[in-house]
C-alpha cells in the first residue's frame, strides 16, 4: 500500500481540495495526482497509478505574451 511521508493538498475533478497525511488510505484518484516522489515513503503500485492517469485533467494552456503598443507619432 502506497504511504505518505507528509502531507499534501489534492484537487479532485470537481475543484474540491482534499488534505492527506502519512496516516490516511490515500485513494487512487488522489495517488495519480501526487507526482512529488518525495511526498511518498512508499510510492503507490505503478498499476494503479496508470490506470487514474487516464483521468486526470490536462496541463493549463499558458496564454500569449502581451505585446507592447506601438509608440504613437506626435503630429503639430
Amino acid at each position: 500500500m502506497a504511504t505518505l511521508r507528509t502531507f499534501v493538498h489534492v484537487t479532485d475533478g470537481s475543484g474540491v481540495t482534499h488534505v492527506f497525511g502519512p496516516a490516511d488510505e490515500v485513494p487512487e484518484w488522489a495517488q495519480a495526482l501526487i507526482t512529488n516522489p518525495k511526498a511518498w515513503a512508499e510510492a503507490p503500485e505503478a498499476s494503479n497509478v496508470s490506470h487514474s492517469a487516464s483521468t486526470a485533467k490536462p496541463a493549463a494552456k499558458r496564454a500569449a505574451p502581451r505585446r507592447k503598443a506601438a509608440p504613437r507619432d506626435s503630429v503639430q
